[in-house]
């Protein structure tokens, strides 16, 4: 199983590797800033995984973290850059430096959020250890080119989508397979979407969204960046179903 995501996830970053003339070194563990309440620590706790290009430390610079601590969770935000995913290690280095050891300190709730390249990290994540994953906050997430997923909408209703298509890369295959599973499988755990109206992948979440229940899909005017996805955030955290 681990060879086919490793594969999706060397196929995603050659995309996305296109116009970057360097990459971060990579280290174990995997770098993670951790905000927790100062008076108890709370039962919740929300993984954030950055978009191509930021690192870590955006989620405290945009306050992503103070969210948690309005709402009653513990955020950590983790350094999973370009890096880990072209040395094939990011699945590893978040389960065991992060996701493990939190579940080991006693949370009981684990929810992860991805923005852009993050949602792709996220939902590779979860089809790798669905037992591992109590939520998920995709935020304007890459979900594959816009061609695959035209191949994939071409196809008719997702749940009699077969994982094939023509040109379709592990990594498209991957994702959209966990969301076809996920919505029509039973147990499958909570996704929230959002995503401004403006955004150039926006036309790409119609799939997902038919899927998803209304009340999960949150949407403000803006386009593919963190002015959008600043207040995204502010609404979406005050209503998780933690």
């Amino acid at each position: 199983m681990k060879s086919v995501f490793n594969s999706a996830l060397v196929t995603a970053c050659c995309l996305l590797l296109v116009g970057c003339f360097g990459m971060a070194p990579t280290q174990v563990p995997i770098p993670a800033i951790q905000t927790t309440s100062t008076e108890a620590r709370n039962d919740t706790l929300v993984v954030m995984l950055p978009g191509r290009g930021d690192r870590a430390d955006v989620f405290l610079r945009e306050g992503f973290e103070q969210a948690g601590l309005r709402h009653g969770f513990d955020t950590v935000a983790v350094d999973a850059h370009l890096g880990y995913y072209m040395q094939r290690s990011l699945l590893e280095r978040l389960h065991d430096d992060v996701i493990a050891p939190a579940r080991e300190a006693g949370y009981e709730n684990i929810w992860l959020l991805g923005i852009s390249m993050g949602g792709l990290g996220t939902l590779l994540y979860a089809s790798e250890y669905p037992d591992q994953v109590d939520g998920i906050v995709l935020l304007a997430p890459f979900l594959g080119d816009r061609s695959a997923i035209e191949t994939i909408v071409a196809t008719g209703p997702l749940e009699e989508w077969e994982g094939q298509g023509d040109g379709l890369k592990d990594y498209e295959v991957a994702i959209w397979s966990y969301i076809r599973d996920a919505r029509t499988g039973g147990g499958s755990v909570p996704m929230v979407l959002g995503y401004g109206l403006a955004d150039g992948m926006a036309e790409g979440y119609e799939k997902l969204i038919s899927y998803m229940n209304p009340s999960s899909v949150y949407t403000l005017e803006g386009g593919h960046k963190w002015t959008t996805w600043r207040p995204l955030w502010d609404q979406i955290a005050a209503e998780l179903p933690l």
